[in-house]
């Protein structure tokens, strides 16, 4: 008796002891919950900046005035004024938002014809690998099989011998063939279009050069950045860390990946997967000015509509 209520006795302080364990995680859970919004937040970019870029600032900062002040005119504001300021302020966010989308569609037609040459390579280099794979098994397993046959009669052995060693030389040997395909072959980038170019001050193509405003962007520091890195220098530093292109001295890659058609280069696998993956990161880092131009024009100030009734006599 007294062991089953020692027994019970233990359960109940087990289930006690489970259920202040399970308290304190869930306590720790919610206060990490509380706590990773706060450390994930990233500073948003200065709206003034934003207005610089765009070339907007005067024509705001006056908007915010006549939003504040009903004018000295006996509360009267020149609605004429105001609708001009919004309307020039808008076209110019929609101006420098269309320059964004030209910037970012060049950029996904090159990303798309340097994907298109790197499929057509790798198939290629596939289809080789996988021959030379199925060639070395059909012709090593045929010649062991005989040689196992000659084994039978041992008036045959030294010819057994040599067929096994020749089975075993033409599996290495087709081996060694599928490793030097693994590299793949190479082909010319035939595409009018060198959208990384001007990261490195090489020659650009005419439909490869980026609008004022977004190469404006790209060298103003990134508010993320705790090196106040530009984020064009945040972007080549990110592709020396992740060898993309081994390092800025290297003039051979960066020219690969840099390349036009009348250059000729002959880009590999491994260069048109680096190409694409760079542009790749160029456009996500533009896709930002996408963000702020919308949020500095959420930002314009409304005016009050009894600023538009005309002043008293």
């Amino acid at each position: 008796m007294l062991g089953l209520v020692g027994w019970r006795a233990y359960r109940w302080a087990g289930s006690i002891g489970g259920l202040c364990a399970a308290g304190l995680l869930a306590f720790s859970m919610t206060t990490a919950a509380q706590v990773a919004p706060k450390e994930v937040q990233t500073k948003q970019p200065d709206m003034e900046s934003v207005e610089g870029l765009v070339g907007v600032s005067s024509e705001v900062a006056r908007l915010k005035e006549l939003a504040t002040s009903r004018g000295s005119a006996g509360g009267h504001v020149d609605r004429w004024e105001i609708l001009w300021l919004h309307q020039h302020i808008s076209e110019r966010i929609m101006a420098a938002s269309l320059q964004v989308d030209a910037t970012i569609a060049q950029i996904d037609n090159e990303i798309a014809t340097a994907d298109e040459v790197h499929g057509y390579l790798s198939d290629r280099r596939d289809k080789t690998v996988n021959r030379a794979n199925l060639f070395g098994i059909l012709l090593g397993g045929g010649l062991s099989a005989t040689s196992s046959v000659l084994q039978l009669s041992t008036n045959l052995d030294t010819a057994s011998s040599a067929l096994d060693i020749a089975g075993g030389s033409a599996s290495v040997g087709f081996a060694l063939m599928g490793i030097h395909a693994q590299k793949g072959g190479s082909a010319p980038f035939d595409f009018n279009s060198n959208m990384l170019a001007e990261f490195f001050d090489r020659p650009m193509l005419p439909t490869s050069q980026y609008p004022a405003t977004v190469w404006a962007f790209l060298n103003e520091p990134s508010p993320t950045s705790p090196e106040h890195l530009t984020r064009k220098a945040q972007l080549l530093k990110t592709w020396v860390v992740v060898q993309r292109i081994g390092s800025l001295s290297n003039a051979d890659k960066i020219a690969r990946v840099t390349s036009e058609p009348s250059e000729m280069l002959k880009l590999s696998i491994d260069d048109l997967e680096d190409r694409a993956a760079m542009l790749q990161d160029v456009r996500a880092r533009i896709s930002f000015l996408k963000r702020d131009l919308g949020n500095l024009l959420a930002s314009l100030p409304e005016v009050d509509e009894s600023a538009f009734e005309p002043a008293k006599n």
